[in-house]
C-alpha cells in the first residue's frame, strides 16, 4: 500500500522536501500511530475476504491477524518517517484458489478501502452517541484515525495498479479486457509515480472529492440526517 499521498494530504510530509525533524516527528505521532492503525485494518481485510473465497495463503504466511506488526514493511515504515514515500506489506492472495477466482479477487480488493471507511464510520459512531468515551487527551488521535482511513480508502480507489481500484475492476473484467489489462500491471506504478509526482494538482482535486463525499456520509451517521 503506497501511502504518500496521504501523508502529503495530512501535512506530515512535502514532495518538496524531505522528511520531518524529530520535533515535528513527535508532533505528528497520532498521525503516525492513526496509519499503522489504519494499515493493519486494510491488510487485514484483504486476508480475511479472500479466506472466505477459500483462499488459504494469507494464514498460511501469518498475516490473517491484526497484529500491526505483521503488516508493516521495513523499508516502508522507515521511508514513511524520513520521507517522501513509504508503504506497508500487501496482502499476498492467490485468487486460482479462490471458489470463484474473478469475484474473490474483486472483493478482496475492494475490501481494504470499504474496511477504512468502516472503521472511520465505526469511530464517528461510538463518539457521537456514547457520551464520555472521548477523553481530552486522545482527541488528536481520533482525528487523525478518522482523516487517515478516509485518505487511504479513496486514495487506494484509484484505477491504478498496484492499488485496489485496479484489482476491483480487473477481477471484474471479462477475459479480453482483462488480457488489455495487462500490460498496466507491469507498469501500473511507474505511471503511478508519474502522477503522484506530475500530477498532485489532479490528484489533490480526486482525493479532496473522493473524501467529501466520505465525509458527507460520516456527518450523517454523526447528525442522524
Amino acid at each position: 500500500m503506497l501511502v504518500l499521498l496521504v501523508l502529503n494530504q495530512t501535512g506530515l510530509l512535502d514532495l518538496t522536501g524531505g522528511g520531518l525533524g524529530l520535533g515535528q516527528l513527535t508532533s505528528r505521532l497520532p498521525f503516525f500511530v492513526a496509519l499503522i492503525l489504519a494499515i493493519t485494518v486494510h491488510e487485514f481485510s484483504h486476508g480475511l475476504v479472500a479466506t472466505l473465497f477459500g483462499d488459504d495463503l494469507p494464514r498460511r504466511v501469518g498475516r490473517l491477524t491484526l497484529n500491526p506488526l505483521k503488516h508493516l514493511d521495513p523499508i516502508g515504515t522507515l521511508m514513511i518517517l524520513i520521507g517522501p514515500i513509504g508503504w506497508g506489506r500487501p496482502m499476498p492472495i492467490n485468487p486460482a484458489a479462490m471458489r470463484n477466482p474473478n469475484l474473490g479477487w474483486a472483493l478482496s480488493s475492494l475490501a481494504g478501502p470499504v474496511s477504512n471507511i468502516l472503521a472511520a464510520s465505526v469511530m464517528v459512531v461510538l463518539i457521537t452517541y456514547i457520551p464520555g468515551i472521548l477523553d481530552r487527551s486522545i482527541v488528536p488521535y481520533v482525528n487523525a484515525f478518522v482523516s487517515i482511513n478516509v485518505l487511504l480508502a479513496v486514495f487506494n480507489l484509484l484505477p491504478v495498479p498496484p492499488l485496489d481500484g485496479f484489482g476491483f475492476v480487473f477481477g471484474l473484467s471479462p477475459r479480453p479486457i482483462k488480457i488489455a489489462l495487462l500490460p498496466l500491471q507491469r507498469y501500473g506504478p511507474i505511471i503511478l509515480l508519474a502522477m503522484i509526482f506530475l500530477g498532485q494538482p489532479v490528484l489533490n482535486a480526486y482525493l479532496r472529492g473522493g473524501s467529501n463525499i466520505v465525509n458527507n456520509f460520516l456527518s450523517v451517521l454523526a447528525n442522524g440526517a
